[in-house]
């Protein structure tokens, strides 16, 4: 392959994928972006904001505001709340201290675990005080309303795959905590079978039979269009109860702004409740091209781990689920020496034969091996593969002919390296499949796939990337047509597919994402380097 091709729009989209252009930057002062952020801030919440004008850092200021923003909420929920909380669920995860089984997990920040204490303190507050009013909040009957809401709400929906829904959820929550807003789920009744309630004594499900499917509100491009600047005192924006915002393949380049402009985050700052409705990308790390928000982002997340750090706190998995993770690790990873992950998409769900021989050769040249003299150890007749001591491989793929073919190939690979090999895999499904059944079993084979000491996953799968954002570990990606099959990746982080375009201008910030000079905190995706944006880990 012609390497200068290939890195061409790698190099590109390194300059698209920064903070801010040179000349933005020189033009553009802390304070100003400070500002800014404070505009995102509803009316009611800003009070607390001046005990942190005193905090020099961009970074720690802006965390500095967000809690005091918090706090300000929960002093206006200070009233008696309507209902009793729900009863407290178990979540064997939790007490077993599952998270353990990550070997290359990092800690929370002390800013990010502070934000999720007090989001956490928040939510349940809300939860408390509203729950009862959400039917006619969302319904938009609010002369029903007995006692108005005094919470912002992110209602997230998804309809996707496993992985597209985790990678979207993670997303929402992080700019619920950006926003000080309460994010509640639109989802089946087996919601609870695949995860914890991670909010204790409290719940983050829609009341049963509330849902903003069939809700008609404008997009956010056309009321941004409507309601930025002077015209956002309007009776006919501050009226607007719901508004959707959706981050797909097909998402308009107008979309973006929500990420991107740090007025179009403030346009929405007093509607009631928005929609993340149906979005099926990582927009996590578009969040990072905000200049009000990236000191914040930096601060909170310095590793720019971002989805490890909130999946950690967000999904963690029922007890049903666990108990087979439990199992598995049990009987077949406690005791390997190493752990190695495959993961292979096979989009139709069609047996194609091209991973045959590359995954053995990424095992044999990826997975840290310790070379031995092979011919010496051919040579003795007496030499033995070791019983006590194997290495597991673990296959996730709906197709069942891929694990055959890899136990077989693995036989070669004892061959020739000395080591014993143990192939572990939960079966196939054959095809892609939505009932609680088959997404517990997707769910056990994600968490499995984060146990490995190494990780090898089909380019471009958000199934792959939820396994290498849960483990904080970077994969290889396998792609069969290349010279080098085993491609490393830049981060532990999963990529943006369809991330806001260069041509994306923010005009009432007075900024472009054009000609920016690289910042070091994200660069093109490895494997979709022409749309696809990554946060990098830092050196």
């Amino acid at each position: 392959m012609d390497l200068k091709k290939f890195w061409l729009p790698v190099f590109i989209g390194i300059l698209i994928f920064s903070p801010c252009d040179a000349a933005n930057s020189r033009n553009s002062s802390a304070k100003n972006w400070s500002k800014s952020l404070d505009a995102t801030f509803p009316e009611q919440l800003r009070r607390g904001l001046r005990s942190c004008a005193t905090v020099a850092s961009p970074g720690e200021g802006g965390v500095c505001k967000i809690l005091a923003a918090m706090d300000e909420q929960l002093k206006i929920l200070a009233a008696p709340k309507n209902r009793d909380p729900p009863p407290r669920n178990s979540c064997k995860f939790k007490s077993d201290n599952g998270a353990s089984l990550h070997r290359y997990a990092t800690d929370r920040s002390p800013a990010l675990q502070a934000l999720l204490d007090r989001y956490s303190a928040m939510h349940s507050a809300c939860v408390a005080r509203d729950h009862d009013n959400l039917h006619h909040i969302i319904a938009k009957n609010t002369a029903k309303i007995t006692n108005p809401s005094q919470c912002r709400y992110i209602v997230w929906s998804c309809t996707f795959g496993l992985g597209n829904k985790l990678m979207s959820l993670v997303s929402t929550f992080l700019y619920a905590i950006l926003s000080q807003r309460v994010l509640l789920l639109e989802e089946s009744p087996s919601w609870d079978r695949l995860f914890c309630e991670p909010f204790i004594d409290s719940h983050w499900k829609l009341p049963r039979g509330l849902s903003l499917k069939d809700d008609q509100s404008i997009s956010f491009p056309d009321f941004y269009a409507r309601c930025r600047g002077r015209l956002a005192r309007s009776d006919a924006c501050r009226s607007q109860p719901v508004l959707p915002i959706v981050f797909s393949a097909n998402t308009k380049p107008e979309e973006h702004r929500f990420l991107v402009c740090p007025s179009a985050m403030a346009s929405v700052r007093n509607i009631p409740v928005l929609n993340f409705r149906n979005s099926n990308q990582y927009f996590a790390a578009g969040f990072f091209l905000n200049p009000s928000l990236r000191p914040i982002l930096e601060a909170i997340f310095p590793e720019r781990r971002v989805f490890h750090n909130l999946a950690g706190f967000l999904l963690n998995p029922s007890d049903e689920v666990w108990g087979s993770i439990q199992s598995l690790h049990s009987m077949k990873f406690r005791g390997a020496s190493r752990r190695i992950a495959v993961q292979l998409r096979e989009s139709k769900g069609d047996y194609r034969d091209y991973y045959d021989a590359s995954v053995p050769r990424c095992i044999r040249s990826k997975s840290g091996l310790c070379p031995i003299e092979i011919d010496e150890f051919l040579e003795s007749k007496n030499k033995s593969i070791a019983s006590d001591d194997y290495i597991a491989v673990y296959v996730a793929s709906l197709v069942g002919e891929h694990a055959a073919k890899l136990n077989a190939s693995l036989r070669d690979v004892e061959s020739q390296t000395g080591q014993r090999f143990e192939l572990v895999t939960l079966g196939a499904d054959e095809e892609q499949r939505d009932d609680v059944d088959h997404q517990q079993r997707a769910l056990v084979d994600i968490w499995s796939l984060s146990l490995a000491d190494v990780l090898l996953t089909s380019h471009m799968s958000t199934f792959g990337y939820t396994a290498q954002g849960l483990a904080g570990l970077t994969p290889y990606f396998l792609k069969p047509w290349r010279d080098d099959p085993c491609w490393p990746s830049v981060s532990s982080d999963p990529c943006f597919h369809f991330a806001p375009s260069k041509k994306l201008s923010c005009r009432e910030d007075g900024f472009s994402l054009s000609g920016r000079e690289s910042g070091g905190a994200a660069m093109a995706c490895p494997d979709l380097p022409d749309t696809g944006m990554q946060l990098l880990e830092p050196p």
